[in-house]
């Protein structure tokens, strides 16, 4: 009978295959690539949050797990095309955006995870008009959260809107700080 790895030893071989997956060559897209492994992982928790705080849009918040694969293929793609995963994390960023509002409604702050989209396409690009065009789509997409034409799909009572919008808020905030950490690590060479 072989010896069975420590679990430690375990997770730091993951560590370093999730690491492999996420390098690249260029800065902007390696950036882009630790956020988007972020994201993509810390997608299946945010249901679990939302369930805690306001058991009531727990059911409509599962559905938000649907962008994870998404954040999670955005390294693979950029190994095929830097450009096309450089630009897929903030399209995907804002795409998800609008489709949490739509599920559980703008009230509950999720239109502030535009701004992160918004900051990586600035970070991420060196390509003025595709850059500005990103920027645009972002504040486009904020606005559209804001003035949403049709009710949210969980219809929460506005008690519970307010403590989403905290949780929401909380989660913007600790992403952009990720993202900073991320970009100054990066120029601080690795």
């Amino acid at each position: 009978m072989g010896r069975q790895p420590l679990p430690a030893a375990t997770g730091v071989r993951a560590l370093a295959a999730l690491r492999a997956y996420g390098a690249h060559p260029d800065p902007a897209t390696r950036i882009a690539n630790t956020i988007a492994l972020l994201v993509g992982f810390n997608g299946p928790f945010y249901p679990l949050y939302v369930w805690f705080l306001v058991p009531e849009a727990g059911t409509a918040a599962l559905a938000t797990m649907a962008m994870s694969p998404v954040f999670l293929a955005i390294p693979w793609l950029s190994r095929r095309n830097a450009a096309a995963g450089r630009a897929a994390l903030p399209v995907a960023g804002l795409a998800n955006t609008v489709w949490t509002a739509a599920l559980l409604g703008p009230a509950t702050g999720v239109g502030a995870f535009a701004f992160p989209c918004i900051a990586l396409a600035a970070l991420c690009w060196r390509e003025p008009r595709l850059m500005l065009g990103l920027l645009g789509a972002g504040l486009l997409a904020q606005q559209a959260v804001l003035h949403m034409p049709v009710d949210p799909l969980a219809g929460l009572a506005v008690a519970s809107q307010a403590l989403l919008e905290s949780l929401n808020v909380m989660s913007v905030g600790a992403l952009m700080a990720f993202v900073v950490i991320t970009v100054a690590r990066e120029m601080r060479g690795g």
